[in-house]
């Protein structure tokens, strides 16, 4: 009888992991903004200035904080075949399966609109640890799901990310604790260098090592200032799990 009962366990555990993974292999998701851009607007619910005025917030807020917030309507869960997913779950999914944010600073955030169900979820990364729940709840609540009701679909979205700008904005981010051994040393090492580049020049002009060095340098900081706040950047294998907010309308 235990037998029968051991086996009957065992082969009921592996369909449910057959089926689950069958379930998983069937889920889809749309594809990531491109380059630049901070939403993707798949269940048509905002015009091109509304789009601009997202963007410019999100993008804003990621040269300034490295905190990409990350817009994506879709028109329904079923269309990518999470029709026996709650916004939650698919929510999550899609934030770890983009990698919004980065692994060593995980403080991404996701606005996910599903149109026809008539549900959304706002989608912390798992840095945050839920300590932002309450203002996601009156973000959803108070901005997000009352605009929804009037369908003036832009005017929560807009409003949803604007708040949540001003949430990332006030997050005390963790210090590094300071080795003040380190920076005297650093301190030390650095103004030696400098003497030496600065020799260099005077003996040497444009034919020494010095003059490449800070043109190599002055190539690095070109580069990074032409690329600040990129889109690309936003997407660097962070996950969700930090909490967050979801509505209906």
């Amino acid at each position: 009888m235990l037998y029968r009962l051991f086996i009957l366990f065992w082969v009921s555990l592996v369909m449910s992991l057959t089926n689950m993974s069958a379930m998983a292999a069937d889920i889809s998701f749309p594809q990531r903004p491109i380059d630049g851009s901070f939403l993707i607007d798949e269940g048509n619910m905002l015009n091109e200035a509304e789009e601009a005025e997202i963007n410019m917030i999100a993008e804003r807020l990621f040269t300034e904080q490295r905190i990409p917030i990350i817009v994506a309507t879709i028109p329904s869960l079923g269309l990518f075949g999470a029709q026996d997913m709650s916004i939650e779950a698919y929510a999550r999914a899609l934030f770890d399966h983009w990698g919004i944010g980065s692994q060593n600073r995980n403080y991404g955030m996701l606005v996910l609109v599903s149109y026809f169900d008539r549900k959304a979820r706002i989608e912390f990364g798992a840095a945050y640890a839920g300590q932002y729940n309450r203002e996601a709840n009156q973000i959803m609540q108070g901005i997000m799901v009352p605009a929804f009701k009037e369908f003036r679909y832009g005017k929560g979205l807009v409003g949803g990310v604007s708040a949540l700008d001003s949430v990332a904005r006030g997050l005390g981010l963790p210090l590094p604790e300071v080795n003040w051994l380190y920076v005297i040393i650093g301190g030390v090492l650095g103004s030696i260098f400098v003497m030496l580049v600065t020799v260099n020049l005077i003996n040497t002009g444009r034919t020494g090592w010095a003059f490449a060095f800070l043109a190599f340098i002055g190539l690095i900081l070109y580069w990074l200032y032409r690329n600040r706040g990129r889109g690309g950047g936003a997407f660097g294998g962070g996950s969700g799990g930090g909490g967050g907010a979801s509505g209906g309308w």
